[in-house]
């Protein structure tokens, strides 16, 4: 009795000559390199090349493949493309070596990894798609080869019994590039017929065809002497089951296989068959209980069509649990056939891009003009890396709006491999992160001027407080030494003691304000107010001041505006104004004038100073933000910000015009009725 196989198989080694039955090779064998990782999918890409009489080397890697083309001739180097990337620092070598050797080389590669192959230089001669299948393979390698110099060899006759006729087409394309001598029967009583006129080499038998079914079929070829030892493979639509399997080992079969659309999976199991050259004859028993074996079959197909029924109802249940997610889902879902090349994208996907379904080619290629040029190979290098070697595939790239923007964005993914381990379909999902990456910038952009704004207080409260010491010292001092201080030096001693101490109560009084404007609005003391009182009084008491820094304050005549507000805020205000002015144009005059109109008071301050670059104009008023280097001018960053919540707390404005080199004009506008919550 034959022993039963189900297929595929592991192969010992895979670089044995191919030996089956009634092959004879010529002197003149063409031969070819394969690269390819060690695995079944080289197994039998080997055995389909070989079936060809051809003599094939395998390297599992580009150093490998070097050594081998400096070994001995080679017409053609068939590789796959994630082998190429993977081995970069490799690919000048083997582009010397394959002009040296006068060899051909062929690349199994997607469509997209085309595009990055292009640009290593390689004397490409064609390309082979993926997933590659065994027939595709054999058919480039012929095209590599003269006519003169093919591997001859006798054509092993197959015969094929299927009572479906697509079955039996789709059975001819998988086995038509090996250009074998096929036999087609449409039952197994012609099947039988045709196996007895002339035996084949192998047959190919769909187990449950009506009448003499494939079960029979190799039952009557096993008892016949002449056929015993033709290799039968039994091939069904699913996989077999436990009862599948021991019906055909009772009948002497030699393997089970299920038909798939790509097909390398039967086509395998027949190459393994011819290579082995059919089992040894053994009589099958007579008593296979026939009765028995016919109520298991109607058992069986009840149970199928049951399994059928259950597999359509979670069918129709999963799409809908998969239609939901997809829909309700804020990321975008893709989902990419590698072998139809059709890529989908989810109705969120587009409308992050602002398309329609309309607008999106539903293709590779269409995603790809899509992402930015920049990130182009990054994204094709880890689709490479995922696809070949099943590396995680999570990559950050940017997309085109329909606006002409760029979209931040997130993709991971994770391909669906066949039997045979090769990607055929891949999914997964694209995240926007643009608003993230906007709120990351400004929280960092936030601990940055926390950071300046930390380190210069420190300064900025250090430098008076180390003044005053030296002045406390130094009275302190004087004292223990015994040495008389006259009553002018003393009180000179104390008044620089005091503007210290004054200009320490200022700045925590600055920060105390912020630490209060931050929580919310500043707290208003409202009545009615001359505003033009308030700034004779600014004015005067800055007076000082401006003489230290060389400055002179001109004041505008102005008429008596009264209004409803709070006059201690609206001198912090305009100190404020004032103190800008002197910082950044000393010994440059000052101008201030006010503006009083029937609803709304405008009081400007007009320096000729260093001015503003136009860039900071629009953070001006932010906290902690600064128009000038903190390195050359001080402060604490806070004034202009606490000057704009005063002026929008009493439902005013502030705005200003400045170039660089040209001064600066701060205009502060504030109605006269007050806030609006203070008008009802």
């Amino acid at each position: 009795m034959p022993r039963l196989r189900l297929f595929p198989s592991s192969i010992q080694d895979v670089r044995t000559p191919w030996q089956p039955a009634r092959l004879r090779l010529v002197v003149m064998t063409p031969s070819l390199l394969l690269i390819e990782d060690p695995g079944t999918s080289r197994e039998l890409q080997v055995l389909a090349l070989e079936s060809q009489g051809w003599k094939v080397r395998v390297a599992p890697d580009v150093p490998g493949a070097l050594t081998w083309l400096q070994l001995e001739p080679v017409r053609l180097v068939v590789v796959s493309a994630g082998l190429l990337v993977a081995h970069g620092t490799h690919l000048d070598t083997l582009r010397r070596a394959l002009v040296e050797a006068g060899a051909q080389l062929q690349v199994s590669a997607f469509p997209a990894e085309r595009e990055a192959l292009a640009s290593l230089g390689l004397p490409v001669e064609r390309y082979l798609g993926r997933p590659l299948s065994l027939g595709a393979l054999v058919e480039g390698a012929r095209h590599a080869f003269p006519p003169d110099v093919q591997g001859e060899r006798s054509r092993p006759r197959v015969l094929v019994a299927d009572d479906d006729p697509v079955s039996r087409k789709l059975a001819q394309l998988y086995l038509s590039p090996f250009r074998f001598e096929l036999a087609m029967a449409a039952d197994g009583a012609t099947a039988l017929d045709l196996a007895r006129r002339r035996p084949p080499d192998v047959v190919l038998a769909d187990a449950l065809m009506p009448g003499m079914d494939g079960f029979k079929l190799c039952l009557e070829l096993r008892q016949d002497p002449r056929l015993a030892r033709v290799p039968v493979i039994l091939t069904h639509a699913v996989a077999p089951d436990e009862l599948d399997l021991r019906l055909a080992h009772n009948v002497g079969a030699n393997g089970f296989v299920r038909r798939s659309q790509e097909g390398d999976e039967l086509v395998g199991a027949l190459l393994r068959e011819l290579r082995a050259g059919g089992p040894a004859y053994t009589a099958p028993p007579v008593d296979l209980g026939t009765e028995d074996h016919l109520y298991r079959m109607v058992r069986q197909l009840e149970r199928r069509v049951g399994l059928l029924e259950q597999a359509e109802r979670a069918t129709r249940e999963s799409e809908a649990r998969y239609r939901l997610v997809v829909s309700g889902s804020y990321d975008g879902i893709w989902d990419w056939d590698l072998r139809g090349q059709a890529f989908y994208w989810s109705p969120p996907l587009l409308e992050m891009l602002g398309l329609g379904p309309e607008d999106f080619g539903g293709t590779f290629a269409s995603f790809l003009e899509l992402i930015h040029p920049e990130d182009r190979p990054d994204v094709m290098s880890a689709l490479s890396a995922h696809l070949e070697r099943g590396e995680p595939y999570d990559v950050s790239l940017r997309l085109r709006h329909t606006t002409g923007t760029w979209r931040s964005c997130v993709s991971r993914g994770k391909a669906l491999r066949d039997a045979q381990g090769r990607p055929v379909r891949m999914a997964g999902i694209i995240g926007d992160v643009t608003e993230q990456l906007r709120m990351y910038r400004e929280t960092q952009e936030a601990v940055r001027a926390r950071d300046d704004f930390l380190s210069v207080a420190a300064h900025e409260l250090r430098t008076p407080l180390a003044a005053l010491r030296l002045r406390v010292q130094g009275a302190h001092g004087a004292l223990r030494s015994g040495l008389k201080m006259g009553p002018e030096r003393l009180e000179r001693a104390l008044e620089a003691a005091d503007r210290q101490v004054q200009r320490l109560s200022d700045l925590v009084e600055s920060l105390l304000d912020v630490s209060q404007l931050q929580g919310g609005a500043p707290r208003l003391n409202l009545e009615e107010v001359d505003l033009a009182s308030v700034v004779r009084e600014a004015v005067s008491r800055s007076e000082e001041a401006a003489a230290r820094v060389g400055c002179l304050l001109v004041l505008s005549p102005l008429a008596p505006t009264p209004g409803r507000w709070d006059a201690a805020r609206l001198s912090q205000v305009m100190t404020h104004l004032l103190s800008n002015a002197m910082k950044f144009g000393p010994g440059k005059p000052v101008e201030v004038a006010l503006e009083s109109e029937r609803d709304v008071a405008t009081l400007m301050v007009k320096d000729y100073g260093i001015g503003i670059a136009p860039g900071r104009l629009e953070t001006l008023f932010r906290r902690f933000e600064r128009a000038v280097p903190v390195r050359h001018y001080g402060g604490l960053g806070l004034g202009l910000y606490r000057l704009r919540r005063i002026v929008e707390a009493h439902g005013g404005g502030v705005s200003v015009d400045s170039a660089p080199g040209e001064g600066a004009t701060f205009r502060v506008r504030l109605p006269r009725e007050g806030p609006p919550a203070a008008r009802d």
